[in-house]
């Protein structure tokens, strides 16, 4: 009986992420990004099911559109978004088994051994178990780039408007992803350079492309043109790019001041040999991976090679390091294992094969055993900030305000305190949550960090409204909860 291995990796995958979800009880909350799309997507279906158009968004809205239809079938809970992130990453192990293959018919064992990879990664398991746009994002692009792949070996239109389409999906779920239309571009020339193409015939297949971008990008955007400025598009408004920055380890940006561990260009580069991507056992495959490729058509080493270096060089010169944003260039990186280790396998005697297999097999219980500890902890701080949520909630008076950073959102969703992010308020709303207190006697209260305040966000919103707060009223520590004060808030000095 033929086995089906696309399937069974599948069914590995989400059997890996499901129990990482049971064992851990997370729920996929944990931060403001990811509470910030779970309550859009809630927002999104009711304005749909009232006949209205998308409310603003910070972000693109392909996640949360789909984590909105999925609702309609679990309910307005996490779980919708969850099982969203669940399915999408699951799905990646197989289209990165099946891009293997598509490079190597014969990398059977190559494309497995990937597909376990990606099956049990620490960082993309994490990923897909959080309510957050990546692993959706992720499946979109893994999915263009084995369609392009079959484009490129057999110029089918069908194979190309069907990658177009999924590009312009990934881009809508998450822009970093419009890079891509680079390398997919110049693999798509080469193709079409390679058959001998006109210049009339490559015009005809790029209007087509170009075309379906299009036509989504509309659709995603359309509610824009009954507004004064655009949506979505928060990411790009913020972002900046400096070649520089592939050398800093201090970066502002819009989050504040940071004082990062490493250099951004090696940090983003530490996937191709961290245990939470790639164990560094196989470090040697992906180095074999691109040897192997310079007997590959010119399109398919230009889209796999081009996908690596494309995102790599935009995240190596932004101002942030977020160890997620690596997951963008993941796949083509366990693309280039299997067909390393298919390129050893093949031109090794025979005798060396239960080596690599023996490394192989290391290395996928490494990788299993680092998503443990990695997905463990994550998820005992997650559930720990909830359970400190929970505690403030019960040591507060029943009719207190409550001004927050850091634990604001999960304060909003799993307590009933009137709670206000700090970094959104103004003077003006300061002074009017305080007026009552003075009038009525109703408490108020202060929760943050004081030295993360005056460090990261100095000259900032959440700086600038807590010295307002110890100018205008008087601040009286209670307690802590870890790094978190917790502050009885008095307005007599409001009128000083």
């Amino acid at each position: 009986m033929k086995v089906d291995i696309p399937l069974v990796l599948f069914c590995i995958s989400l059997a890996v992420r499901l129990v990482a979800v049971y064992l851990t009880q997370f729920d996929g909350l944990y931060g403001q990004d990811s509470f910030a799309y779970f309550d859009y997507a809630l927002a999104l279906r009711q304005a749909l099911a009232a006949g209205e158009l998308p409310p603003p968004f910070f972000w693109p809205i392909g996640y949360p559109l789909l984590v909105a239809l999925v609702s309609l079938f679990t309910g307005a809970q996490p779980l919708a978004g969850q099982l969203s992130s669940v399915l999408a990453g699951a799905a990646i192990a197989p289209l990165v088994y099946l891009l293997v293959r598509q490079y190597r018919p014969e990398a059977h064992v190559g494309g497995i051994i990937a597909g376990l990879l990606a099956a049990t990664a620490a960082q993309l398991t994490l990923s897909s178990i959080s309510v957050m746009a990546d692993t959706t994002a992720l499946f979109w692009a893994t999915l263009s780039a084995w369609l392009m792949a079959r484009y490129g070996q057999r110029l089918s239109a069908r194979w190309l408007a069907a990658a177009a389409a999924a590009i312009a999906l990934a881009t809508l779920t998450r822009w970093v992803y419009g890079l891509l239309l680079i390398p997919w571009g110049v693999a798509a020339w080469l193709a079409w350079r390679q058959a001998g193409y006109s210049r009339r015939q490559m015009a005809g297949a790029a209007t087509t492309a170009v075309a379906i971008g299009l036509v989504l990008l509309a659709l995603h955007s359309a509610a824009d043109l009954a507004r004064a400025t655009p949506s979505y598009t928060g990411d790009l408004q913020v972002y900046s790019w400096r070649p520089a920055n592939v050398f800093q380890k201090e970066l502002v940006n819009a989050d504040g001041r940071f004082n990062y561990e490493y250099a951004t260009g090696y940090f983003y580069a530490r996937p191709a040999f961290h245990p939470a991507y790639l164990f560094p056992l196989l470090a040697p495959f992906w180095l074999l991976g691109l040897w192997a490729l310079r007997r590959q058509p010119p399109a398919l080493a230009a889209l796999l090679v081009g996908w690596i270096l494309i995102i790599y060089l935009f995240l190596a010169g932004v101002p942030w390091q977020n160890w997620r944003f690596p997951l963008s260039f993941f796949p083509p990186l366990l693309v280039l294992v299997g067909l390393g280790f298919d390129w050893a396998w093949q031109r090794l005697s025979p005798r060396w094969r239960p080596l690599l297999l023996a490394t192989c097999a290391l290395a996928l219980v490494g990788s299993a055993a680092w998503a443990v500890r990695d997905v463990g902890r994550f998820a005992a701080w997650a559930n720990e900030r909830k359970a400190t949520a929970v505690t403030i909630a019960a040591a507060l008076p029943a009719n207190a305000t409550l001004i927050a950073f850091d634990l604001t959102a999960t304060m909003q969703h799993y307590t009933a305190v009137d709670t206000h992010e700090i970094f959104n308020l103004t003077e003006t709303d300061l002074a009017d949550i305080l007026a009552p207190s003075a009038s009525s006697g109703t408490a108020v209260y202060l929760l943050l960090n004081p030295d993360n305040i005056h460090s990261q966000w100095a000259g900032k919103s959440p700086e600038r409204n807590f010295t307002w707060l110890q100018t205008h009223a008087e601040l009286t520590p209670i307690t802590t909860y870890g790094s978190l004060v917790l502050y009885r808030v008095e307005s007599e000095r409001l009128g000083d």
